[in-house]
């Protein structure tokens, strides 16, 4: 019940020997991003793939982004084991944050999009066929959009 700066006594026990200390208290930094109910997570859908950012790093201008759920469809068959992967590439363009990745993907102009993901592992989809097959897979999952809300809006 004491606070951050306070001075508390412990008593440790060492090959038998009561041994005390007092010990000014910090406040302890958390290493893993305490969920926030306010405020809504970021995401990112294509494919059936749940992008997320890592919330174990700081918030910043570069945020690593991983594969957080895998939504079953024939679109994604045969890459259930990427979950949890950190993305690397989208077509060869190192991503620097989730925005980022949502912007490679959304303006891609080739057919096919390659994404390099840790592992080595590469993710590969047709573009077209990717895109249709969300409206399927949101609609299965009662999923009401693809993007959350903080990515619609234009970045400061």
């Amino acid at each position: 019940m004491k606070k951050p700066g306070e001075t508390s006594m412990i008593k440790v026990l060492r090959r038998g020997k009561e041994h005390e200390y007092n010990i000014n208290l910090k406040p302890v930094k958390p290493h893993v991003r305490v969920q926030q109910y306010y405020k809504r997570p970021s995401y990112y859908i294509f494919g059936g793939f749940v992008f997320v950012p890592n919330h174990n790093l700081s918030e910043s201008e570069e945020q690593h982004v991983i594969i957080s759920e895998i939504l079953e469809d024939d679109i994604n068959q045969g890459y259930e084991s990427f979950k949890d992967l950190q993305v690397e590439k989208v077509n060869k363009v190192k991503v620097k944050n989730l925005r980022h990745l949502f912007e490679l993907i959304e303006e891609n102009g080739t057919q096919n999009l390659s994404i390099d993901l840790e592992d080595d592992k590469v993710l590969v989809l047709n573009y077209e066929s990717a895109k249709k097959a969300d409206s399927i897979i949101l609609k299965r999952h009662n999923i009401t959009s693809a993007i959350s809300n903080d990515l619609t809006r234009p970045s400061n």
